[in-house]
């Protein structure tokens, strides 16, 4: 077994997604605006990004303690059993998440992002932008996928963020 390693987070999420059960849940993640707080050291490393109009943004999911090695996606019984790396679910040896956003704004050491999926208090580890590279035309996923991203808004929401994607 390898020897642990330790993440130094750059920040923190001051406003994020509302826990389930709290007030003000937003009809979809791509809806919400959140706040990332930056701590002082990493400020000057974020010359430039103001430049791109979405970035990646890694992060702790610092509330999750389980780990899940196979699921039923979403808990759906007609869906089979895989294995937690074939989703995208929070219960992971290592809950690090990846998600996309929108900037908005730099404001100080404030990012001002939209479509965050991470709670308030997440420790945001690393921020890269978004370009050409990252982009994947029309990916294969296994069919409960594509039958659950049809059944959800989720289709809609995205296709309206990123409509270059191209045919579903």
């Amino acid at each position: 077994m390898s020897e642990p390693i330790c993440f130094k987070p750059i920040g923190v999420v001051e406003d994020g997604l509302p826990r389930p059960g709290e007030p003000q849940r937003p009809r979809s993640r791509y809806e919400k605006i959140s706040i990332i707080r930056i701590f002082d050291e990493y400020v000057e490393a974020l010359k430039g990004l103001e430049d791109y109009s979405h970035i990646i943004i890694l992060y702790w999911m610092h509330e999750e303690k389980r780990y899940i090695p196979r699921l039923k996606p979403w808990g759906i019984e007609r869906y089979p059993e895989v294995g937690i790396f074939a989703t995208r679910f929070p219960p992971r040896p290592n809950p690090i998440a990846l998600t996309v956003v929108e900037l908005l704004s730099i404001e100080e050491n404030r990012l001002r992002v939209k479509g965050l999926d991470a709670w308030t208090g997440s420790p945001v580890l690393d921020i890269k932008p978004y370009d050409y590279y990252d982009i994947v035309r029309n990916p294969r996923i296994p069919w409960w996928a594509e039958e659950e991203w049809r059944r959800n808004s989720i289709e809609k929401n995205y296709k309206v963020i990123a409509p270059w994607l191209g045919p579903l």
